[in-house]
Formats: C-alpha cells, structure tokens, sequence
C-alpha cells in the first residue's frame, strides 16, 4: 500500500509505502558436503517493510532528495538453525539525502550522504558486511540551456566499505575509493 502527494504546487512531493512480501518454494541447501550438493525447494521468506521519500524545490534555487527504507526480513526455514534469522544481503535499513544549490552565473553546488546497514553474507548470518555511509559532492556549471558541464566526486572522505559480495560470500568487491 502506498501514495504520493504534492504540496506547494508541486513543489514538495512525498511518498510512502508500507509492504509485506512473501515467497514461497524457496531452494535452501540440506547437505553442502554432498556431491552433488543436495537441495531442497521447501523453505519460505518473509519481508516487512516500508519506504518514505520526498523531493522538493525549497526555493527556486535549492532543491532537496530524501528517501528512507526498512526492511524486517526473516527465514522461515526447515533448517531449525536459519529460521528466523535475516535474508542475506538485505539491509535492516537504507537512505540517502541530497541537495542542490543554485548560485549566480549558472553554478549549482550539490551534496550528500548515502547509508546502507549491515548485511549478512550467509544464510546463518555468521558473516556479516559492515555499514557504511559516504559522502557525495558535485558542482556543474550550464554553459548555455542545453549543455552543462559536472564534476562528480563520491565517498569524499575515502571512505573504505565493501559494494558487494559473490562466490557465497567467499569474494568480496571494494567499493569505490
């Protein structure tokens, strides 16, 4: 269930959404030793959450981006040991906040933070990927109405943090520094 709405003449929208999804038939490992590896199509998931945001034209110069999420994520698994526990690689919660600025002479400034929380890397949620917010920068200047030039710096405080994990968790990708 969700809805958007416009305040200001439009200048201010906010949204929401709150969801519950559940899968069913789920493919979860009974015996990783063996070989083959033997599996079983009988587990399920369950995910309750919800979502909020808004955009927004503050003044005629400044603009704002915000959105927020939370996902309450479990296993409901023939695996007495994983029931309950987390989804991998789903956040507990997420969101990002960015703004721009334009000044005199056709120059916008803009900033913001990204958050993503922990997730855990394997179904027992032994192995987990911290948090990590970065920080985001731009200035860009309009030559004419068609063409701008931008500069984009991301995670400005060198922030290290891992994008994403494969291999079942065994290899993991840096993110940008």
């Amino acid at each position: 269930i969700g809805s958007k709405l416009g305040f200001y003449d439009n200048r201010l929208s906010l949204s929401a959404a709150v969801f519950r999804t559940d899968n069913e038939n789920v493919i979860f490992t009974v015996d990783a030793t063996a070989v083959p590896p033997i599996f079983n199509q009988d587990d399920a998931q369950r995910v309750n959450g919800f979502t909020i945001g808004s955009l927004g034209q503050i003044t005629e110069d400044w603009q704002i981006i915000a959105n927020f999420g939370f996902l309450d994520t479990r296993q409901i698994s023939q695996n007495p040991v994983n029931n309950g526990r987390r989804l991998t690689l789903t956040p507990e919660l997420s969101g990002s906040l960015w703004t721009t600025y334009e000044f005199p002479r056709d120059i916008t400034l803009g900033g913001g933070v990204r958050y993503m929380d922990e997730v855990s890397v394997n179904a027992a949620n032994t192995i987990r990927v911290p948090s990590y917010a970065l920080a985001d920068v731009m200035v860009e200047y309009a030559l004419n109405s068609h063409v701008s030039l931008r500069l984009n710096v991301n995670n400005v405080t060198d922030t290290t943090y891992i994008r994403n994990v494969n291999n079942n968790g065994g290899r993991f990708n840096p993110g940008a520094p």
